[in-house]
Parts: C-alpha cells; sequence; structure tokens
C-alpha cells in the first residue's frame, strides 16, 4: 500500500508535468499571447515590487524573454509571427 505522502507527490508530479506540457503546447501554438502574458506579468511584478520598477530590470526581463521564448518554441513558432518583409 502507498501511504499518503507518495501518493500526494505522484499526484503533483503529475499535475507539474501535465501544466509543464500544456504551457509548452500553449507556446508553439500562440508565441505571441505568451509574450503578452509574460509582459503583463512582469509589469505588475513592478507595481507589486518596487525593485523591478526599475527601468534596466525590465528591459532585461523583457530581452530574457523576448531571446528564449523562441528558443524554447522552435523555429517554426518564431515565423509563423514575423512579418514577410
Amino acid at each position: 500500500m502507498k501511504t499518503f505522502l507518495t501518493r500526494l507527490r505522484t499526484a503533483f508530479n503529475d499535475a507539474t508535468l501535465r501544466a509543464y506540457v500544456r504551457l509548452q503546447i500553449f507556446a508553439a501554438q500562440e508565441p505571441v499571447r505568451l509574450r503578452a502574458a509574460l509582459t503583463s506579468l512582469v509589469l505588475a511584478g513592478a507595481v507589486l515590487i518596487p525593485a523591478l520598477a526599475d527601468e534596466d530590470v525590465a528591459r532585461t526581463i523583457a530581452s530574457i524573454g523576448v531571446v528564449v521564448l523562441p528558443v524554447l518554441v522552435g523555429e517554426s513558432a518564431r515565423s509563423r509571427v514575423t512579418p514577410d518583409a
């Protein structure tokens, strides 16, 4: 018989993995919405945490998000949101 803590840990691990996979799918299908959501979180953090209101901190966080997101979701997502020149 599994103990309660083992079942609880298994359920937590399962929920974490499911959330991670859903986030990956959402990032691949809706990269623009994900960027907007991340920007909104940074702005909300600047209201709640005064240290984030510093211009350099906000710029650094935004730059990391813009660079890391296309790398994580792949080239196909980036090509869908890049305008044709």
